[in-house]
């Protein structure tokens, strides 16, 4: 979209910011639907970012620096998920 590398830093927070409540509850043709808002996502992002708007560190997981929110990122997904994919799964074999 012609951004620079301030805007594309941007771009890549806002997405953070907007996928990071969605969970993952197995692998099924819904994740078609999780795709798809992450390709919204990303587009929206891109958008925001080429109008000098971005998320605030102040907001969730976001940090001033972008590695360090891609890094946050990582770690909801390496080490706070177990949690969750326990949950998740016991919900699922429960219905």
């Amino acid at each position: 979209m012609g951004g620079d590398y301030s805007q594309i830093t941007y771009a890549v927070k806002n997405m953070i910011a907007n996928l990071t409540g969605m969970i993952c509850d197995g692998a099924k043709p819904s994740c078609a639907l999780k795709l798809a808002s992450g390709v919204s996502t990303a587009v929206l992002s891109a958008m925001l970012a080429v109008q000098n708007n971005c998320v605030s560190s102040v907001e969730g997981v976001i940090d001033d620096d972008v590695d360090r929110s891609i890094h946050n990122l990582t770690r909801i997904g390496k080490d706070a998920m177990d949690e969750t994919d326990r949950c998740v799964l016991e919900i699922m074999t429960s219905k």
